[in-house]
């Protein structure tokens, strides 16, 4: 019998995003506060019997497939898999869109197979498909912040869970999520083109990651917006003028804290609820750009 699972690859945006220097290997450090949010795309695995590994997203380097083959390394006697992707989340917009659905593909492939591999073993290889993918292995599982260090290949959760339960612990706050607006103004970011034009940090200092976990484990929208930093945010304006517009629109309508997400090109900001969101949203798409209301938390699957 054929076997197939379908599941919701969450995009993320980056709530601290910090360029640390040059690493020996040609890599930039950073440092980033990585937060899930609810734009998915969603994937369908079928295992096949002819061992093969496709993919119908039609791109010439695409991650589901590499993370498939990735994973075969480490799960001798495993089946071939056929992946459909119905996607939502835009290229090259700073969301992470490949990255998760490769994420998506370890997690998912790891039941399918039968592989038997930890959550940390998934990330670590995970490091081998993609910079951003660990991160989402393990935002997409924790359902909430983690913190990516080194080149992508270090992460951790950003909150301590053995306190999830606790009345007031910073797990307990998130539960109830963050509403945000997402806005893409229509342009593909080169990720090694943004990084070449930006300037790393001279020190090595923690106070950014220090206000955004103490911001977020407060729950204070407020202290959460003050917080919010990217490095890449100039150097990407800089290169696409665009994203300042996109950027420049969505705090005309009284969202704050707005900020660009990885390397770009979106914008993202805090709003009150989800439903004023959907009214920012539509009056955004109304001027041209593509904009989406989401929570801080990925779909139920």
């Amino acid at each position: 019998m054929t076997m197939t699972m379908k599941t919701e690859a969450c995009a993320k945006v980056n709530f601290t995003l910090e360029v640390l220097g040059k690493r020996v290997d040609g890599y930039h450090a950073l440092r980033s506060v990585v937060m899930p949010v609810s734009l998915a795309d969603t994937l369908e695995l079928e295992a096949t019997d002819d061992g093969s590994v496709t993919s119908d997203t039609g791109y010439a380097d695409d991650l589901c497939v590499k993370a498939a083959r990735v994973l075969r390394t480490r799960c001798p006697g495993a089946a071939g898999v056929r992946i459909r992707v119905e996607k939502r989340i835009p290229a090259g917009g700073g969301l992470g869109g490949g990255s998760a659905d490769a994420a998506s593909v370890l997690r998912t492939l790891n039941r399918l197979w039968g592989c038997g591999l930890s959550l940390e073993a998934l990330a670590a290889l995970g490091a081998d498909v993609g910079s951003d993918v660990p991160a989402l292995v393990l935002a997409q599982e924790l359902n909430g912040p983690v913190l990516m260090e080194g080149r992508g290949e270090a992460v951790s959760p950003l909150f301590d869970k053995a306190s999830a339960d606790l009345p007031h612990s910073p797990f307990s706050i998130l539960r109830s999520p963050l509403a945000l607006v997402l806005v893409n103004p229509g342009v593909f970011c080169s990720t090694p083109e943004v990084f070449r034009r930006c300037t790393p940090r001279v020190t090595n200092e923690g106070t950014i990651l220090y206000n955004m976990r103490t911001a977020l484990a407060s729950g204070d929208v407020l202290r959460i917006a003050a917080a919010l930093t990217n490095d890449l945010e100039p150097p990407a304006v800089a290169l696409h003028p665009e994203i300042g517009a996109a950027r420049d629109a969505l705090e005309a309508t009284g969202a704050i804290g707005v900020l660009m997400s990885g390397s770009g090109s979106t914008v993202f900001g805090l709003v009150p609820t989800e439903s004023r969101g959907r009214e920012i949203a539509a009056v955004l798409e109304a001027q041209g750009f593509r904009a989406w209301s989401v929570r801080t938390a990925c779909p139920v699957v």
